[in-house]
This record gives C-alpha cells, structure tokens and sequence, in this order.
C-alpha cells in the first residue's frame, strides 16, 4: 500500500510538471508543440515558418522566397493565447487520470494566425518574371525568298494563376514548395510592316541597279491596312486610266449596257493590243462633244472621289488639246521628281489602289466612297461586273506569276516603254487585298527586269496575307 501511494505521489508530481507546459498533442498551425513552454512553441514556430523558405519552380528554374519577401507574418499572441486555454481547459484530477494510463488529454488544434502581403508577393514573382521568362520572337522574312517564317514561341509567368500554389506553400509547414504558372507564349503573327520593310529591301536592289522607281500600294481590305512604297510618285497612267474610264461609262448609263458597250468595256478591262475601245467609251461619255470631253468627265470623277494624283486630258495616242497644259498635282508638283509621266494622263499607285478598293467595297455591298459619292447609281452591280470583266484578264505573268494559280485575281495590267504596270484585287484564302505595283525606268524597263520583280512583290504580298499556308513558288529574290 505505501509502495503504491509512493507511485501516485510520482506520478502526480510528473503530471503537475506538465501542467506547466502545453498539453501532449497539441498543434499550433500543424506544428506539434506539445511539452513545450511557450516561448519553446515560438521557437519552433519561427522555425517552420518565418526561417523555411518557399522554393518555388518555374520550368527547370529554382527559387527561395523567403516569407519575409512576402511580409509574411505569424500573429503570436493569438495562438499561443488559444494554445494556452487548450492548457487550462480540463480539469485536473481528469487529466491526471489520463495521465496514469497513458491517455493523452484530449485538445483542439490552434489554427495557423498569419498574414501576408500580396503586392510584395507580386513584386517579387515580377523580378523572377523578368528574369526567366522568354519573350516569342517575331516571324521574320526567309533570307532569299519573299516568304516569311514563324516566330518562336516564349514563356510568360501567370502571376495571378500562381498566388493559390504560392499562398498554400506560405501557410503550410511541411512541403513547402510551389510551381508558378507558366503560360506558353505564342509569336505574333507578321506586322504588315514587316511586308513593308521586306518590300523595301527588295525593291531598293532594283532602284540602285536602274535609277529607277518602285511604286506600290497593298491595302488590307478587311482592316485598311496599308502598305506605300513610292505609292505618291506619278507615272504615265496608260493603261490603269481604263480603270476610272470604264466606272464613268457605268455612272452615265442610265440602263443595262448594250452587246456593243460591253464589248467596248471588255475589250478595255481585258488586254487588247490597242486602245481604240477606251477611245471609243470616251466618246460615249463625252456624248456628241467628243473624247477629250470625255476625258475632262473622266478627271472630274477622279476629282470629286478624292484621287487628286490622277487625270487624262485627252484620249489615248493624242496630243494635248489646243490651249490647255498639264494640270499641277500635289504628286508631279515636287521639287525632285523621280519620273517622268506622259503630259495627257497620270495617276500614283495609291490613287489606282485606292479606286479598287472603292470598287471592292461597292461590290461586295459594303458602301464607301463610290457609293458616297454617287447614291443615284446601282454600284453593287456595276462593280461587280467590273471585277468580273476583269478576272477574265488572263497573262500568266506579273501579279498572276506570285500568286497560286487556283486564286482569283481580278486585274489590270499594261506597260510602254520606260513604265510598267499591273494593278488588282486578290481573293485569296485567309484574305482579300488591293495591290498596285509600278516599276519605271528612265529611257527603258527590260521586260526581263521588271515581269520578275513584279511576281516577287505579288508573292511576298500572298504569302504575308497567307502566312499559314505560303506559295513557295520559285522566287527570283535569291538572285537580286
């Protein structure tokens, strides 16, 4: 009897022993702190939160956030107050009971008082953002050819997709570790002043080797993107003045052409060896006063829908009228002209392209200028007659060489001695485009030199519009 009273006296002092401390199993924010003081339970505390590092990955990369990166910070007094109440909470000869047997008192895990700051979080993903994310780089042109090839995919960080990993990592005190979203990155697609500055160098080669000029015009026509190269120097207009001579023809006829008017408006949208069929639609419109009024009309549609570069003064093969000189334009008015355009007609490729584009958009329902300017009229279908003639203008060469031969090119084409000329509207797969291209050299332009070229600025175009699928046709950049 007094062995067993000599035990209980032992083990009741042990168990006032721990009275002192927290209870056995007791958890502050999952850390066990049981048997310990509680400045112990800080200790561990820190240890397992406020001195454990995150590491964070991104990709093979590595990282230790340091929660104090994040203003990380334990609340103390909060716990260890719950910890403490955990101590009190049962009464104590039940607890020394317990004890006896080896059962240990029952607590209630103190949850984890913590708070962090998620803009010093941010700051610090941003530096490791701008540390190892890659940027996707742009497509860029194939050296000697007049295509282009993709750009390479990049990485971006998604801070806002990482904050959950991240914040869960801070808050636990085992597996502390986390990934960061990362987000592939794909390249952009070709700027149209990429085009543009392929175009460039291109045609740069051929205005060195010549002294000559290179004019073209590209037009987007689902976004009015624009590509001008020398699209503001005037040229002999020869045979794109057809262009505006046929649309004048549609504006005054107050009824469906006749056989013989859409002969005439054939034979001048579609190649003839000869001009007397746009001669002869001039005469139409300028009624019994004859051509050269008919060419006045002509200026004057030219004028009123805002291509102020272009004008004919008299028909095709004849001279300047009697008392009259070549008007002034803002194009040929330079002081350092770099061609010389016939004295009767001239025109720019930005006036030409422009006009097509008037004549795309009134075609295809969608109003703009044209339309604008002459609400009277049945545009939709006179357009659309017009592209038609014009799809029927077959060469096999020029725009039509850079493009597949399965797209629909509606266009007119045209050349003399020193200018060379083809202007169109492509509908092609991933787009339809306006494209105008004028090539000049003084005296004479070899057909050899500027046929060539002209497929290339048609292809660079097509494949730039088409970038998913490029025509890979045979190029003649690689040997200019």
């Amino acid at each position: 009897m007094v062995a067993v009273s000599l035990f209980l006296l032992y083990k009741l002092y042990q168990y006032a022993g721990t009275r002192t401390d927290f209870p056995t199993g007791l958890q502050i924010g999952s850390v066990d702190v049981g048997q310990m003081n509680p400045d112990e339970a800080r200790a561990e505390l820190t240890t397992q939160y406020l001195d454990a590092p995150v590491t964070l990955y991104h990709g093979e990369n590595k990282f230790d956030l340091m929660p104090s990166q994040a203003e990380f910070t334990l609340d103390f007094d909060t716990m260890l107050s719950q910890a403490d109440e955990e101590r009190t909470r049962q009464d104590f000869w039940s607890g020394f009971w317990g004890f006896l047997w080896g059962r240990p008192v029952e607590v209630n895990a103190v949850p984890l008082a913590a708070t962090h700051d998620r803009e010093s979080l941010r700051n610090y993903l941003e530096e490791i953002k701008s540390l190892v994310d890659l940027p996707a780089q742009p497509p860029q042109p194939v050296p000697g050819s007049m295509s282009f090839q993709y750009g390479t995919p990049g990485t971006e960080t998604n801070i806002e997709a990482s904050f959950a990993d991240i914040e869960a990592a801070l808050y636990r005190p085992g597996t502390r570790e986390a990934r960061l979203i990362v987000d592939p990155k794909d390249p952009q697609r070709p700027n149209i002043n990429l085009l543009s500055r392929l175009l460039v160098n291109r045609l740069q080669v051929f205005e060195q080797d010549t002294n000559g000029m290179a004019g073209v015009f590209i037009m987007d026509l689902a976004t009015g993107e624009e590509v001008n190269i020398n699209s503001d120097v005037p040229v002999t207009a020869i045979d794109l003045m057809k262009l505006p001579i046929v649309l004048e023809t549609y504006h005054l006829l107050d009824q469906l052409p006749t056989l013989s008017q859409r002969q005439l408006i054939s034979d001048t949208l579609v190649i003839k060896p000869d001009n007397t069929s746009a001669n002869e639609l001039l005469a139409f419109i300028g009624g019994g006063e004859g051509p050269y009024v008919g060419a006045d009309k002509v200026t004057a549609t030219l004028q009123r829908l805002g291509l102020v570069n272009s004008f004919i003064m008299a028909p095709y093969d004849a001279g300047m009228p009697a008392g009259k000189q070549t008007p002034e334009t803002p194009a040929n008015s330079v002081e350092a002209l770099r061609t010389r355009p016939g004295a009767t007609m001239q025109t720019t490729a930005e006036d030409m392209g422009t006009l097509l584009s008037m004549i795309y958009y009134c075609a295809t329902g969608q109003g703009g200028t044209l339309v604008a300017a002459f609400p009277a009229d049945d545009w939709q279908r006179e357009c659309l007659e017009m592209l038609d003639y014009m799809e029927h203008n077959k060469i096999g060469s020029l725009i039509e060489e850079g493009v597949p031969q399965d797209i629909t090119i509606a266009h007119r084409h045209g050349w003399i001695g020193d200018t060379h000329v083809d202007a169109g509207i492509i509908f092609s797969p991933s787009g339809d485009y306006v494209i105008v291209e004028i090539m000049y050299k003084p005296e004479w332009l070899e057909w050899e030199v500027s046929a060539p070229l002209i497929a290339d600025v048609s292809r660079a175009a097509y494949n730039y519009f088409n970038f998913d699928a490029p025509y890979l046709g045979q190029s003649n950049a690689a040997n200019n």
